[in-house]
């Protein structure tokens, strides 16, 4: 009778300890909340925010899945010497 209990609460312990191990890192990325803005940003750039404020919307910071989901697609921010900032 101990063992089967031993065995159940070992078994618990490692399954447990498994699913808590688990990491699931979402990345998050910025867009503007109309629905015309058809980007998504790593960083909150001045082009987002220029874009952004031009159609009176706000800047939000989501999962990239949810981006995705939303069907907006990755640009890039524009550094001042013209050259892409990745």
């Amino acid at each position: 009778m101990y063992r089967l209990y031993f065995t159940l609460l070992f078994t618990v312990f490692f399954v447990s300890s498994s699913f808590t191990s688990i990491n699931t890192v979402e990345e998050f990325v910025y867009l503007c909340n109309k629905p015309g803005q058809k980007c998504y940003y790593l960083l909150p750039c001045n082009e987002l925010r220029e874009t952004c404020n031009k159609v009176n919307g706000k800047i939000f910071k989501v999962p990239l899945s949810r981006a995705i989901q939303m069907k907006r697609e990755k640009c890039e921010c524009v550094v001042d010497n013209g050259n892409p900032n990745k």
